[in-house]
């Protein structure tokens, strides 16, 4: 009887775990999507190393480099030097990352297959610094913003450095008077038209005085200069972007690129944990048809946000 018994216990002990791997999944809770505002840049502006020039000046003249945090809150540094004169130089810079904003995109297709692509960006009331400028990272063919106020803001391709290798880099850039600024409180919305469906992409966002606004005769001693931010102190985040590379996505590749963006999505804001959860068990079984059914019921519930329903509907078609 002992032996029976251990032998039905078995049983049971093994139905319950084959259930368990193989039955149905485990539904984590979902919560409402809540979009995140651009995130502050990883750079650091450090103090510089201090190089004796006495050899190079004479007169026992020293560069005597240092940065100044003068406002954290604003981002506002100071980058001092002796000069060549004796006296103290001092350049004032603002980060650009000190902008504090959110950015929202919805895409539209035309008839003739156009995509166009509507980017509302809002400058938060909490914002300490006004809007200077927007860029978003393409992987298509892209058209210029007909519906720009050119006396305001230029639409340009951002040179190709290391911080924009990865595909093509549209900026718009504010050149408007200082009455017309974007500042705290109010929005601002740009354009792209592009053949390509949207995927998720990187863009960056920047405000205040644009770095270095005080001309000085006498250029800065290099070791301080390359601790002057170039572009790499910008507010980041993600948004929607044309990407020519999703036409040609075979089935196995599109479930990969959604497995691939769910941690961007929730970086985003613009889904939950558990809801990033229930997702992947339904891509790790490669049902496109079921992601997409439960992507409609979730964007109505306001679980996932109107870049990641639009992604996906792109990619189910």
């Amino acid at each position: 009887m002992k032996i029976i018994l251990y032998i039905g216990i078995i049983l049971v002990v093994s139905i319950q775990i084959t259930c368990t791997s193989f039955g149905q999944e485990k539904a984590y809770e979902q919560a409402k999507f809540e979009r995140k505002p651009f995130q502050k840049s990883s750079h650091l502006i450090k103090q510089p190393i201090q190089v004796d020039r006495t050899e190079e000046y004479g007169k026992n003249i020293r560069s005597n480099t240092k940065v100044i945090e003068v406002d954290k809150r604003i981002g506002k540094y100071e980058f001092r030097w002796i000069g060549l004169d004796g006296k103290e130089k001092i350049l004032p810079y603002q980060r650009a990352d000190s902008i504090e904003a959110i950015v929202s995109a919805e895409v539209k297709k035309d008839k003739d297959g156009t995509f166009t692509y509507n980017y509302d960006l809002k400058v938060l009331d909490s914002s300490p610094i006004y809007f200077r400028n927007f860029i978003v990272q393409t992987y298509g063919t892209v058209s210029a913003d007909s519906q720009l106020k050119k006396e305001k803001f230029l639409f340009l391709r951002m040179y190709p450095t290391y911080l924009f290798k990865e595909g093509v880099w549209w900026t718009w850039g504010f050149v408007g008077n200082e009455q017309d600024r974007i500042h705290a409180g109010n929005s601002i919305k740009f354009y792209l038209y592009s053949d390509s469906p949207p995927g998720v992409a990187s863009c960056k966002a920047g405000g205040g005085e644009y770095g270095i606004t005080t001309k000085i005769a006498e250029e800065p001693p290099s070791e301080l200069e390359e601790e002057i931010p170039v572009n790499t102190d910008l507010a980041e985040g993600y948004t929607l972007g044309p990407d020519a590379r999703l036409k040609n996505f075979s089935p196995p590749e599109k479930i990969k690129y959604l497995l691939d963006s769910l941690p961007k999505f929730k970086e985003a804001g613009w889904m939950a944990e558990g809801t990033a959860k229930n997702y992947e068990q339904i891509l790790k079984r490669n049902d496109l048809k079921g992601t997409f059914e439960k992507a409609k019921k979730d964007f109505a519930d306001e679980f996932i946000s109107n870049e990641v329903f639009q992604i996906i509907e792109g990619l189910s078609q």
